[in-house]
């Protein structure tokens, strides 16, 4: 039996790969970039072979740096970007250039979807909101505008397949990448023509991959790919899942009431139930890895990519103290923040550099802002808003039925002390921390664990596997004070909604 576990994940900037040992510790980790185009305003694409060329050479990578055989590897699981589409045609080659999920040319397809109700027709089948980057936008894009590479149509895979494929030469999806398109019907687990005719795909119901578990073995590292990344030939793959789930499972939240909080570039909000969550005004519900439970996500550009930002344009003491002392600025501005207490700052911070889940024209904004304040009241302020930003996505689930008894706090501004307790003051539950910092790769390498057999479900794989950090218990004596100013954060949502309208017309 092999020794370690190999986890890929495919996200919108890079290919990474990464070796954990069976207890979850990362042994080597490589990535490389994987570059987009952008050939028209509004399109977010890429050559499926550079993706693949990306992937072989940091598979190649992380296997040098360990040092280990390729023998060793007793499975390979995988896991990317949802949504945009990558096609492959009838001989199984690639249709044209993999489409990301930032892409935008499908908008009119859906508003004359809109214009026709579509979403209510197709609601009882997907469980989920429409977006342009969804396949079911961008296929109906590509019957209108490139009716040709329509008529070739062989196979419809979300991004991690396609590096499936090229590993094992197996053309398979799985349920969670693919609950996550709206070309399922997601609480009877299944294809639907009715919902696909509804689209007017009909003719591309064939082209939907078989639906295969994330933790089952789809097929084998085949000769030619072994030559091309270095694995053994034979090294079992498994089906693999949406970067939310294998996000979840790699911090260890696969128990359902509990939740993974995301805070990277965007703010990640999901929880696992026994039952889907049915509610129109939510981002969508989906399959969970584990079967038989769902996920219901709720999610926005507003998170911890505020802060970069801050750092970079407003923060030169902070960064030639942090170079001073050898340490990151980050830390300097945790420490700025901890200087101040709670309640201690009544600037209100709206975090929308990025975009919103309010309205597309919201815009970022220092409300409040007087002589005496300092950098470390807006860093104090900034740290809020980004925690209100999760907060409002929180209180939706909740409203829809989500019960929340525990989270797991991820992505790099977990890191913070302050901040992690700022998530459990004001959403008033234990915020726990893992170890790990590829999370999304090792709840990928987890899957191919059970694959091997050598867990024998995910609760056994995180209880091997993840380890707890720091947790984080809600102080109730600060909660009132970070929800009054949440209550003016609210508010100011509120009044802002023409001014962001009419400053958006201004050239």
């Amino acid at each position: 039996m092999g020794q370690y576990l190999l986890g890929i994940d495919n996200g919108s900037t890079v290919s990474k790969a990464a070796l954990f040992d069976l207890k979850g510790k990362e042994i080597a980790v490589a990535s490389c970039k994987a570059d987009t185009e952008y050939p028209h305003p509004g399109w977010t694409e890429r050559s499926m072979e550079m993706l693949w060329q990306s992937t072989a050479s940091a598979i190649r990578a992380v296997l040098a740096k360990s040092g280990i055989r390729p023998e060793e590897i007793a499975g390979i699981g995988n896991t990317g970007h949802g949504n945009g589409v990558y096609l492959l045609d009838k001989q199984g080659q690639p249709l044209r250039n993999g489409i990301q999920s930032m892409d935008s040319r499908a908008a009119a397809v859906l508003a004359e979807w809109n214009q026709r109700s579509l979403h209510e027709q197709v609601f009882p089948f997907t469980i989920q909101s429409f977006w342009p980057a969804q396949p079911n936008a961008l296929l109906a894009w590509l019957k209108q505008h490139e009716p040709q590479n329509y008529e070739r149509l062989g196979a419809i895979l979300m991004v991690k397949d396609y590096v499936k494929y090229r590993l094992t030469g197996e053309i398979t999806g799985d349920y969670t990448d693919m609950s996550a398109t709206s070309l399922m019907d997601v609480r009877n687990k299944c294809y639907s023509r009715e919902l696909m005719a509804l689209y007017d795909l009909s003719e591309a119901y064939e082209a939907l991959p078989a639906l295969k578990h994330s933790s089952e073995v789809v097929g084998l590292v085949t000769p030619a790919t072994a030559q091309e990344t270095g694995l053994a030939a034979g090294t079992p793959v498994v089906g693999g899942m949406f970067d939310v789930d294998a996000s979840a499972i790699g911090a260890g939240a696969v128990n359902p009431n509990q939740a993974c909080l995301v805070m990277g570039s965007w703010s990640i909000n999901e929880v696992i139930t026994r039952d889907p969550i049915v509610d129109p005004g939510l981002f969508m519900t989906t399959l969970f890895a584990e079967p038989g439970l769902y996920l219901t996500v709720e999610g926005s550009a507003t998170s911890a990519t505020n802060l970069e930002w801050f750092v970079n344009q407003c923060c030169g003491d902070e960064r030639a103290e942090a170079r001073q002392r050898g340490i990151s600025v980050y830390d300097v501005c945790n420490e700025e923040v901890a200087s101040l207490a709670p309640g201690s700052t009544n600037i209100i911070f709206h975090p929308f550099l990025y975009g919103s889940n309010v309205q597309p024209t919201a815009r970022a904004g220092f409300y409040g802002v007087a002589g005496w304040h300092t950098r470390a009241h807006l860093l104090r302020a900034l740290y809020e808003g980004v925690v209100f930003g999760h907060l409002s996505h929180i209180e939706k689930l909740r409203t829809a039925g989500g019960q929340i008894n525990t989270a797991r706090l991820t992505g790099g501004g977990s890191r913070s002390a302050v901040w992690s307790q700022m998530f459990a003051d004001t959403i008033q539950v234990p915020m726990e921390v893992s170890d790990g910092n590829e999370l999304g790769a090792r709840g990928a390498a987890l899957s191919a664990g059970i694959g091997a057999g050598i867990y024998r479900n995910y609760a056994e794989a995180v209880q091997e596997a993840v380890s707890v950090v720091r947790i984080h218990e809600p102080n109730s004596a600060n909660t009132p004070l970070y929800l009054a100013r949440y209550a003016e954060y609210q508010r100011l949502t509120r009044i802002m909604s023409e001014p962001w309208e009419a400053l958006n017309k201004l050239d």
